[in-house]
């Protein structure tokens, strides 16, 4: 089955690749325009599948029209570049990016629209120019089939070739198979770190190795200086950034970093309780709610740790924080875990440059401080390169949570974050990935691409 399908996208990838830049965004905007008009028929599906309310599921629907229109109007730039100077000769060299050829992709769990079946790592290797199978989530076979029937009847609407367009649903030996396959060339992936190293593994032992991009474990630290304690905002939005969507945004806050001061841990119990209050819905599998609900347990036998978690509803995850002094801050307390639940850890703010230097690469790092406060400056001045080395995006007086698709987005960061820190899979930098250079020397000019 994989082999039919990946030898399909091969048996595509030539012709896709010669289409102009305005056949791609055609191709794109018909697939946004399908899913929205499917809309009322999609989102039960998904809703009933995650559990994800449908008004979150409306604007995740959106948001992935969106981007597939923003990446096939991306897709019009023609990638033509003169290079300084010229070959030996006297000879012009230009340079051109082609596709790469067929891309495997591994749909999200906690986003099944805007990183699923129909997502952006979909849309921005349509966009380069590369066909596209993709591997269904296990937990959300209906969703995924959903998706796909739309898509594949918009893409065949547009006069795209057969295998354009595939899909493929399985377990783990599907997933290696996948990227084991010779055709495929490159993979793009959002999920766990074990699953992120594992298809990195796999990539690594073909005959020809093929880039892997994916994006994996991420703590998102939060940085409280001095003069935010005085910010009644701040409890109630972190409150927000980490339980909403049940905790299972991989921009989630996991780490917030206070004052060791009577106001800083004003800040931290207000935060606490705030947690402990919000309303959760069920998480996305039976797996996840009970990775969350053995991290509360071990959670509250920590020493030094004082645990404020909220009541048990039904199926909902109990939301939940852990308040420690930053000395005890290792292990599981520097990891990620996916649900409500957030680790709020205190100490000197001249300490905060060497726990900072300890934290593992991150998608985001957040700074709150008054700007008008000399001292916040400061101490931001000294940690914002730190915080640049293990971070791709930082945010200042924000929460991290909510990613805009844009140009000057980054949604990338050092490993365990992602695999390739370099590369993006928000934003329309993220059709770079699927695309590589070749340079034209003393090309005529009626025979360039």
């Amino acid at each position: 089955m994989i082999e039919e399908i990946v030898d399909r996208a091969a048996s595509a990838a030539r012709e896709l690749a010669s289409w102009t830049g305005p056949r791609r965004r055609d191709v794109l905007h018909a697939c946004a325009a399908a899913l929205a008009e499917r809309a009322d028929e999609l989102v039960p599906i998904v809703a009933g599948e995650t559990g994800l309310a449908q008004a979150r599921l409306r604007g995740e629907l959106d948001r992935t029209t969106g981007q597939l229109r923003l990446l096939g109007d991306t897709a019009l730039a023609e990638q033509i570049r003169r290079s300084v100077g010229v070959a030996p000769g006297g000879v012009d060299v230009l340079t051109v990016t082609v596709p790469i050829g067929p891309v495997a992709v591994f749909a999200a769990s906690n986003f099944p629209l805007a990183f699923g079946v129909a997502g952006g790592d979909t849309g921005s290797a349509l966009a380069a120019g590369c066909p596209v199978v993709v591997k269904a989530h296990p937990a959300q076979p209906a969703t995924g089939r959903a998706i796909a029937a739309i898509l594949s009847d918009a893409l065949a609407g547009a006069g795209a070739p057969a295998g354009t367009f595939g899909l493929v649903e399985g377990g783990a030996d599907v997933s290696l198979a996948l990227v084991a396959a010779s055709p495929i060339r490159a993979v793009g992936f959002t999920g766990s770190l074990a699953g992120g190293r594992a298809l990195l593994d796999a990539a690594s032992r073909r005959p020809d190795p093929i880039p892997v991009y994916a994006e994996m474990g991420s703590l998102n630290p939060v940085i409280v200086l001095p003069g935010a304690l005085t910010d009644p905002r701040w409890p109630a939005a972190l409150a927000d950034a980490v339980t909403g969507s049940a905790g299972q945004l991989c921009t989630k806050p996991g780490l917030v970093l206070v004052p060791d001061s009577a106001e800083g841990s004003a800040l931290g119990e207000a935060l606490a309780n705030a947690v402990a209050e919000r309303s959760t819905h069920r998480m996305l599998t039976p797996a996840m709610s009970a990775a969350h609900a053995s991290w509360l347990d071990r959670a509250a036998g920590l020493p030094d740790a004082v645990v404020t978690a909220g009541p048990a509803t039904g199926d909902a995850p109990r939301p939940f924080a852990v308040r420690v002094p930053a000395a005890s801050l290792r292990g599981e307390l520097l990891e990620e875990h996916f649900g409500p639940a957030v680790v709020v850890a205190s100490a000197p703010v001249e300490a905060y440059p060497g726990i900072v230097a300890t934290l593992a690469g991150s998608l985001t790092a957040t700074v709150l401080a008054d700007v008008s406060d000399e001292s916040d400056v400061d101490t931001a001045r000294v940690l914002l390169p730190a915080l640049a080395e293990r971070a791709g995006r930082i945010v200042w007086n924000g929460v991290p949570t909510g990613v805009a698709v844009c140009e000057a987005m980054h949604h990338g960061g050092p490993w365990p974050a992602t695999s390739a820190p370099w590369s993006t899979s928000v934003g329309t930098a993220a059709v770079e990935r699927f695309r590589r250079p070749v340079a034209l020397q003393g090309l005529p000019a009626g025979l360039f691409p």
